[in-house]
């Protein structure tokens, strides 16, 4: 009986149990969020790229991040950007699986990541009303951001 227990374990240890085949290495995850197809078949990149071309330095990558929380089966890939005189933020966030490969907004239905998976005028739209909004009064900005949840209307 022990030498069953003790193979069992030296089984387990060896197959790799207690390691999470699902979270992607952090060069995978990346190369999986930037080959990402939108909703417009157009990947992540793409649209990132146009949107830098498109807004002339105005919008700016910054880089990725990949963070890992503890108990989650997903690692995070925060895409990093500057947009105007705001300082740089890793606002879009997507959620990555390696096994099976999976990639999806950490927020699919608020944010700029909803506007970039509904393609490259989508989300200009959405670039350039976030640029509006930095030029109201920052008071102003604080009154809307906490309201909009409450919004009835969609304003992309």
């Amino acid at each position: 009986m022990r030498r069953l227990a003790l193979a069992v374990l030296v089984a387990s240890a060896a197959s790799g149990v207690d390691a999470q085949p699902f979270l992607p290495t952090e060069r995978a995850a990346i190369d999986l969020v930037r080959t990402r197809q939108t909703d417009s078949l157009a990947t992540v990149d793409r649209i990132l790229a146009y949107a830098e071309r498109a807004t002339g330095g105005a919008f700016t990558r910054g880089g990725y991040r990949v963070v890992r929380r503890p108990g989650e089966p997903f690692a995070r890939v925060q895409i990093c950007y500057r947009l105007g005189t705001d300082p740089p933020t890793c606002g879009l966030d997507y959620l990555v699986t390696v096994n099976p490969p999976h990639v999806e907004p950490a927020e699919r239905f608020d944010g700029l990541a909803r506007d970039l998976e509904h393609g490259p005028r989508a989300f200009l739209r959405a670039l350039a009303r976030e640029a509006d909004l930095q030029r109201q009064p920052a008071a102003l900005r604080q009154i809307r951001a906490a309201l909009e949840p409450y919004d009835p209307y969609d304003w992309r």
